[in-house]
């Protein structure tokens, strides 16, 4: 779900090259660096995992079906991001990132489960489209259904004049291969704009990539949200010559978290 970011030619080289006299420092600091259990259970307690399910069709759009244990079943594109249950005085929402790529008319149905993996929501995919009310193509902020504010436990906000360049940003992380959330520390590079929204430009502590299924994770400073997470950024090398790709893709540790508008919860 995440969108990428694409270096290309010799502007990649000198960004690696760059990375390279900055690697040993932020290793020090990883090294060093713990996340207290308070602070990892409060925004565990606030984020939630949102799914979203379209059933595949053929040409003349009728449901693709495979069989399952013998049932037959109906074939879906799935969605999957993080959100954060946010308080704004009396009110509560779901603060989500903004490129959902299956919001479409053939949307049927949406999950949200806690970081326990405990389903809290479903809902179907109009009614998912009724809940929104703010998207700017950074970030989503939802309605929260009872459900989902009695399943969680909402964080205050913070505003981007608490972050600034080498600040350190908590965020929930979705981990690549066993899909446990917990939470990460990142460096801030700097505070900038980048496709018309202002955001955080992020490295990781240690050197692990933030991988796609992050896209809307929390991101924290002194406990409140302050963002969510927006894009990685993938490295590839292209051919002067011929102009054409070489070699395979590689994840980075660089991200972007969109700062939270704080203006939209006030809507």
């Amino acid at each position: 779900m995440l969108p990428k970011l694409l270096f290309i030619g010799l502007a990649l080289l000198l960004l690696s090259s760059a990375l390279g006299f900055t690697k040993f420092n932020r290793t020090v600091l990883a090294s060093s660096y713990t996340i207290d259990k308070t602070t990892q259970q409060r925004i565990l307690a606030a984020t939630v995992r949102i799914t979203l399910f379209a059933p595949l069709t053929d040409e003349q759009g009728n449901p693709q079906y495979v069989t399952v244990n013998g049932q037959k079943a109906i074939q879906y594109m799935v969605g999957e991001g993080l959100g954060t249950l946010t308080r704004s005085g009396q009110d509560t929402f779901i603060v989500t990132h903004d490129h959902w790529t299956l919001l479409t008319p053939n949307l049927t149905k949406v999950q949200f489960h806690n970081t326990a993996n405990e389903l809290l929501l479903e809902v179907s995919g109009a009614e998912f489209q009724q809940l929104i009310r703010y998207r700017d193509g950074g970030t989503m902020v939802l309605d929260a259904a009872d459900e989902l504010v009695g399943g969680l436990t909402a964080v205050s906000t913070g505003s981007s004049q608490s972050v600034g360049k080498n600040s350190i940003i908590h965020l929930a992380y979705r981990q690549p291969h066993s899909g446990v959330i917990s939470v990460a520390a990142m460096l801030v590079q700097e505070l900038s704009d980048f496709r018309g929204q202002p955001v955080y430009r992020l490295v990781s502590l240690d050197g692990a990539s933030v991988v796609g299924g992050n896209s809307g994770g929390g991101a924290y400073v002194d406990g409140q949200l302050v963002g969510n997470m927006w894009t990685t950024t993938m490295e590839r090398e292209v051919s002067v010559a011929t102009g054409e790709e070489v070699g395979s893709r590689a994840q980075t540790d660089l991200s972007l978290v969109a700062q939270l508008p704080l203006a939209a919860l006030a809507q």
